[in-house]
């Protein structure tokens, strides 16, 4: 569930709506699923299944980062006024672009569900 509400985030920043500390980019190792991943989900490691989630799931997180940079990256924002959503300056053609990110991210995400 963890998973899907971080992979939901993402769909909502492209659309405007604010984002708050919990939603922005982290490192894979981070997140509530990285965490329990790296941690107590090391008991599963001889799964092939499980070990099998651990690029996609990075990429993942690389592909949220992407998504991010281009809705805030060019912006001369602060970080506060990100978590608050002043972002309204987003053209769509970085509007589209990061659409066609989160498509990709959403095949990468299905990769991950499968191996769960």
């Amino acid at each position: 569930m963890s998973h899907k509400r971080w992979v939901s985030h993402a769909s909502a920043m492209i659309e405007g709506i604010p984002v708050n500390k919990d939603q922005v980019p982290i490192n894979y190792t981070d997140c509530v699923f990285g965490c329990w991943y790296y941690d107590e989900g090391q008991d599963l490691s001889s799964l092939e299944e499980f070990r099998e989630i651990e690029e996609p799931h990075t990429q993942l997180h690389n592909i949220y980062m992407g998504i991010f940079k281009i809705l805030f990256g060019k912006k001369k924002l602060s970080f506060f006024s990100k978590l608050i959503g002043k972002s309204n300056s987003v053209t769509d053609e970085e509007r589209k672009l990061a659409r066609a990110k989160f498509r990709i991210l959403e095949e990468v995400s299905k990769q991950i569900i499968g191996k769960l």
